[in-house]
C-alpha cells in the first residue's frame, strides 16, 4: 500500500508542479513503472510499514495544554510552526546564481523547506593568501559581481562566499547554522595553493616526487612511499611538517573563536577513515602518513577534536564527517572502529555525520531504479544499526540524489529514489538532521553531474522537490483544530516542534501561546 502511495504522490507533485509543465507528460505514462521490479522488491510492503511505525514512535510525542475556561463549542487551534529533526542544505550558492530573482528564490528556501545551513569553511578559498582570511565580504562577493559574471564556475571563490554575511543571514531566518569543515586533508579542496611556499628546494622536491608517487600504481607507492616511517617521513621533512601543522590548526582555532557560540555544529575532521584503515593514528609522532592525503600533521584527528573542544565555550555539537557512498558494509565496520578508537582516547565527539553522494557511474539513481543494491533499506539499515551501537546522535551531513537525466523519467527517479530515502532517515531513532548537498543544477564543484539539484540552473523547480516539500511541510507537520476537555486542556500526538497555540476565551478575547512538544 505504502508503494502504491509513494508512486502517487510523485505523479501528483509531478502534475502540480507548475500550472504550464515544463516537461511534456503523455497520459499514458506508468509510474510506478518508472522504477523496475527489482527496486520495489527492496522496498517492499513491510519495509515502508516498519518505516511508518518508527516514524510515529520516534519523530513524534504527547502534549497537553491548558487554555482554561472558553464558550461551548470552542476550538483551539494547535499549528505546528516548527520541526525539532534538521532538514538541512548546503548555502555555498549564496548571492552566485546571476540575477536577484534566482538568488531570492534561493534564498527563500531557507526557514521554509530547510531549517539548517550548512555554511562553508574549506581553507583553500577561505585564506586564498596565507594569514588573510575572507571572513568579510570584499568587491569580488557581492551580487552585482556575481551578476555579472559570465563563468562563475572558473572563479576561484565559486561556491565559496564569505562567511560572515552568510552567518548573518542565517541568523536573521532562525536557522541552524553548520561550519563545515575545520580539518581535511584534501590537497585540492581543502590546502591553501601557498601552503609550501617558503619551503627549501629540498624539502619542495621531495614533495613533489612523494606527490607523483601518490598518483602512481599501488605497487610504486607500497615499494617507496608506504616503505617509509613516519618518523623517517618527519626528518626528510621538519620544515613543511612544521609549517603545515601550525598553519592547519592555527586555521580551525581561529574559525572557532570567532564564531563560538554562533555556529550550531562543525564538521570538525572531514573524510579520515582511510587514514585510520591504514594506521596512520599514531598517537605522539610528528607526521601521519596517509596514502590519501600524503603528508597530515601526527594523530591530527584526535588532536583536532581535543583543541576544538577546548575551544568550544558556545557548546557547539562536535562532528566527524565520513562518507558511506555504497552503503559499503566494510566502510561502515571501519569507520565505526575508527569512532570508537577516538571515543576511548577521550575525544569529544557528539555526532556522527554520513555522506551519501550518488556521483558516479557505478553508484548512481539510474542503477537504483534498476534494483541495484545502493542504500537499499536492507544495506541501510546495516550502515545506521552499526554506527548507532556507539550510542551518538546520527545526521545524513551531506546527501545527493542525481537525476539520471533531465527528462520527466530522470526526474522521477529522483523524486522517487529520495522519497524513501529521507522517509527511512527521518524514521531512525538515532537520526537528527538530513543535508541536501547541491540545491541548484550546474553548481557542484567541478566533475560532480550537473542534474543533482533540486532545482534547474535558473531556479525553477523539479519534481523532487515537491516531493519533498510535501513531505517536510505537509505530511511531516501537525496541524490540528481541538475541543477543550471539561478541564479546559487539549491534548494531541503531533511531530516534535514549536507549535502555535490559538483560542478564543470565555469572554471572546484571543489568546497566541507557544509550545515545544519534544
Amino acid at each position: 500500500m505504502r508503494r502504491l502511495w509513494i508512486v502517487c504522490m510523485a505523479l501528483v507533485v509531478a502534475l502540480s508542479a507548475t500550472a504550464q509543465p515544463r516537461i511534456p507528460r503523455t497520459e499514458a505514462e506508468d509510474t510506478e513503472k518508472i522504477m523496475s521490479v527489482k527496486y520495489w522488491e527492496q522496498w517492499t510492503p513491510e519495509v515502508q510499514a516498519r518505516i511508518d511505525s518508527d516514524i510515529e514512535k520516534n519523530r513524534k510525542g504527547d502534549a497537553t495544554f491548558c487554555v482554561g475556561k472558553v464558550k461551548p463549542g470552542t476550538q483551539v487551534h494547535v499549528e505546528q510552526i516548527s520541526s525539532d529533526f534538521g532538514f538541512g542544505a548546503s548555502s555555498f550558492n549564496w548571492d552566485q546564481l546571476g540575477t536577484k530573482e534566482r538568488n531570492d528564490r534561493y534564498k527563500n528556501l531557507f526557514g521554509t523547506l530547510f531549517n539548517r545551513a550548512t555554511v562553508a569553511f574549506y581553507w583553500r578559498e577561505l585564506e586564498l593568501q596565507d594569514g588573510k582570511k575572507r571572513f568579510l565580504p570584499a568587491e569580488c562577493d557581492t551580487e552585482e559581481f556575481w551578476n555579472n559574471c559570465r563563468e562563475p564556475h572558473l572563479q576561484p571563490h565559486w561556491r565559496r562566499p564569505p562567511t560572515e554575511p552568510v552567518i548573518d543571514w542565517c541568523e536573521a531566518r532562525g536557522l541552524k547554522i553548520h561550519g563545515h569543515p575545520l580539518v581535511w586533508g584534501h590537497m585540492t579542496i581543502q590546502q591553501p595553493t601557498w601552503i609550501r611556499d617558503g619551503i627549501s628546494e629540498r624539502e619542495f622536491a621531495i614533495l613533489d616526487t612523494l606527490d607523483r608517487i601518490g598518483a602512481g600504481s599501488p605497487q610504486e607507492r607500497s615499494k617507496t612511499y608506504n616503505a617509509m616511517s613516519p618518523e623517517e617521513l618527519a626528518k626528510l621533512l621538519p620544515e613543511y611538517q612544521k609549517r603545515l601543522e601550525e598553519r592547519m590548526f592555527r586555521n580551525a582555532r581561529e574559525i572557532v573563536e570567532r564564531y563560538d557560540g554562533r555556529v550550531h555544529s562543525w564538521d570538525v575532521v572531514n573524510e579520515s577513515y582511510t587514514d585510520f584503515r591504514d594506521n596512520a593514528f599514531v598517537p605522539g609522532s610528528k607526521v601521519a602518513k596517509t596514502p590519501r592525503y600524503g603528508i597530515m600533521p601526527g594523530d591530527y584527528v584526535y588532536r583536532s577534536f581535543e583543541m576544538v573542544n577546548d575551544l568550544n565555550k558556545g557548546g557547539a555539537l562536535l562532528n566527524i564527517n565520513e562518507t558511506q557512498s555504497d552503503s559499503d558494509k566494510k566502510k561502515a565496520d571501519i569507520y565505526a572502529a575508527e569512532i570508537k578508537y577516538l571515543l576511548e582516547r577521550g575525544a569529544k565527539i557528539d555526532m556522527i555525520g554520513i555522506q551519501m553522494h550518488l556521483m558516479r557511474k557505478h553508484r548512481n539513481a539510474e542503477l537504483i531504479a534498476q534494483g541495484k543494491e545502493i542504500w537499499s533499506p536492507k544495506k541501510a539499515y546495516y550502515v545506521l544499526d552499526k554506527l548507532a551501537q556507539l550510542g551518538l546522535p546520527m545526521c545524513m551531513s551531506e546527501i545527493t540524489i542525481t537525476s539520471p537525466g533531465s527528462d520527466r523519467r530522470g526526474e522521477m527517479i529522483q523524486s522517487i529514489v529520495a522519497t524513501n530515502l529521507y522517509r527511512l532517515w527521518f524514521s531512525y531513532p538515532n537520526m537528527t538532521a538530513i543535508t541536501w548537498w547541491n540545491i541548484v543544477d550546474g553548481c557542484g564543484y567541478k566533475g560532480e553531474p550537473t542534474i543533482s539539484g533540486l532545482f534547474t540552473r535558473d531556479m525553477q523547480p523539479k519534481i523532487a522537490y515537491h516531493a519533498l516539500n510535501n513531505l517536510i511541510n505537509k505530511e511531516w507537520r501537525t496541524n490540528l483544530m481541538l475541543k477543550p476537555n471539561g478541564k479546559g486542556e487539549v491534548s494531541w500526538r503531533g511531530f516534535k516542534g514549536n507549535y502555535r497555540i490559538t483560542w478564543v476565551d470565555k469572554a471572546g478575547k484571543t489568546h497566541t501561546e507557544e509550545y515545544h512538544l519534544k
